[in-house]
């Protein structure tokens, strides 16, 4: 009997998708055959990111240069969730019960979480975080990296010199960095 592929679910906003969540993943796939990368659509937390396919085109980017050492894959399954009920969070739990239904027969599933939710005072303001505990495995990143989106964003919204910009696009695969200068994203100060 063959077995169950062993499918990694990685969630975040990805504003932008950043090396530090390309470390999250390089972790996650020693234990993974396969990881959906999927984009927030609309955040639990309040975070008001770039619109929904902006980030999924820079995500796509993202894994068409990352070397995270299982395949990835962009799912946008969250938007699909969001339509069901416009205008209310798509929330972890509601997610992975959607994931499970799809693939029940093909993977066994697990949740993949960076340092930065795994801290309790963040993890306990997931909608059913306990229950998400209890009914999927749960890989937790170690911090190897620490760059977070808030940081790349912060820095290219106020770069006035081109030194500035180029410490937040080194945080960056150079198909994100591409993306984001191609498009314009992020910049408000006159470089």
């Amino acid at each position: 009997m063959m077995s169950h592929m062993k499918l990694g679910v990685f969630g975040s906003a990805f504003d932008p998708p950043t090396l530090g969540h390309l470390d999250v993943l390089r972790q996650a796939a020693t234990c993974h055959d396969h990881i959906l990368l999927i984009p927030s659509a609309f955040h639990a937390f309040d975070k008001k990111p770039l619109p929904f396919n902006l980030r999924l085109q820079m995500l796509q980017c993202f894994i068409d240069d990352a070397d995270a050492g299982c395949p990835l894959e962009v799912c946008d399954l969250e938007a699909e969730l969001l339509k069901q009920n416009p205008g209310k969070p798509v929330y972890t739990y509601d997610l992975m019960e959607a994931l499970t239904s799809k693939y029940k027969d093909k993977a066994d599933i697990s949740f993949i979480r960076g340092p930065d939710n795994a801290r309790p005072e963040t993890w306990t303001r997931f909608y059913k975080s306990k229950e998400i505990e209890e009914k999927w495995p749960i890989f937790t990143a170690t911090e190897r990296l620490p760059i977070r989106s808030s940081d790349v964003r912060k820095i290219l919204e106020s770069s006035k010199i081109a030194d500035d910009l180029q410490q937040g696009l080194n945080m960056l695969l150079p198909s994100v960095q591409a993306f984001i200068m191609n498009n314009n994203l992020y910049q408000t100060g006159n470089i």
